[in-house]
């Protein structure tokens, strides 16, 4: 995967409801790449073959925000509270103000160990502003870093999965010969899942995945650096024997998760009433939903050839 790319991404502002930037982005790319685009409202955006062959359908799928914070009230131009949205846990860290005409430096106010996440949270600007309103977004602020074969950047989750289908059709299009691959990146997984819900009513495929991050466990050994990870089991799919062992066999390294919580956007299509096959190929990081989330570049360059090899046994169903 190229690397520049990610990077950009990865200085992009999207918090849930608020992923027009990347969304923005993909479209640029897909219509340059000489893509059918569309959008499907504020939910998720769509990318398609203008000349489809006559072969089977995958959808991959990344969603486009990560977990941020959400301004509950304004208490003076260098103060403000703010509530979190998504699986995110606050600590004391830097923050980037996003208002309708300008970014602001902020620092976010760790709370104490009472503080529960219907609690909202102090943050400090740099820069006094009246500009600032409710609904106003914050993340980490941007930054990155690359060395001993690992990248690290807050919003890697899943900003690697919108860098690897923004750039698929340049470089990738050749692993699934025969195959009508379309692309797709999602709103507001993180929260409440309604943009992959929209999608799955809205793309007709033969088969889906979905693109996302995992954690490094060492008791599953699942490991930075041996490969991408299929999720069997989490809230989202429950994988079966057989198709785990069909998976296992076809040809490329992968790691395996098994959960009982969590979960990705895989979950929209059987909770829509969607037969499809979905199957979660995900990389393992560490420090996720931090300032400072951690892939190994080995994992990256492997998982290409790692989806297109778990489509094929998916599209053969």
């Amino acid at each position: 995967m190229n690397t520049n790319l990610l990077q950009s991404f990865c200085s992009l502002h999207a918090t849930p409801g608020d992923e027009g930037e990347v969304f923005d982005t993909l479209l640029g790319i897909w219509q340059r790449q000489g893509l059918q685009t569309r959008r499907l409202g504020t939910y998720a955006v769509v990318a398609e073959p203008t000349h489809r062959v006559a072969g089977k359908t995958l959808l991959l799928m990344a969603h486009a925000d990560s977990p941020g914070f959400i301004v509950s009230s304004v208490t003076s131009p260098t103060e403000l509270e703010a509530l979190v949205l998504g699986g995110i846990h606050p600590i004391d860290a830097k923050l980037e103000l996003k208002t309708a005409r300008q970014r602001v430096s902020a620092v976010l106010e760790a709370p104490g160990e009472d503080w529960s996440r219907t609690q909202p949270l102090s943050v400090r600007l740099s820069t006094p502003t009246s500009e600032v309103q409710k609904g106003d977004r914050l993340c980490w602020a941007p930054s990155w870093q690359e060395a001993e074969g690992l990248l690290t950047s807050p919003f890697l989750d899943n900003r690697i999965g919108c860098a690897l289908i923004a750039e698929w059709a340049d470089h990738f299009d050749g692993l699934l010969p025969g195959v009508n691959v379309v692309f797709a990146a999602t709103a507001m997984e993180e929260v409440n899942g309604f943009g992959a819900n929209v999608l799955a009513n809205a793309v007709q495929a033969d088969a889906v995945i979905a693109l996302d991050v995992t954690y490094e466990n060492e008791k599953q050994q699942v490991k930075m650096g041996d490969g991408p990870v299929i999720t069997l089991s989490d809230a989202s799919v429950l994988l079966s024997p057989a198709l785990r062992d069909r998976l296992l066999t076809c040809g490329v390294p992968l790691q395996t998760e098994v959960y009982n919580y969590s979960g990705t956007d895989a979950r929209a299509f059987p909770a829509q009433g969607i037969s499809t096959p979905v199957v979660p190929v995900l990389l393992a990081t560490r420090g996720n939903h931090s300032p400072q989330e951690t892939i190994a570049k080995a994992d990256l360059e492997a998982w290409p050839a790692a989806i297109a090899a778990v489509a094929t046994i998916l599209l053969e169903s």
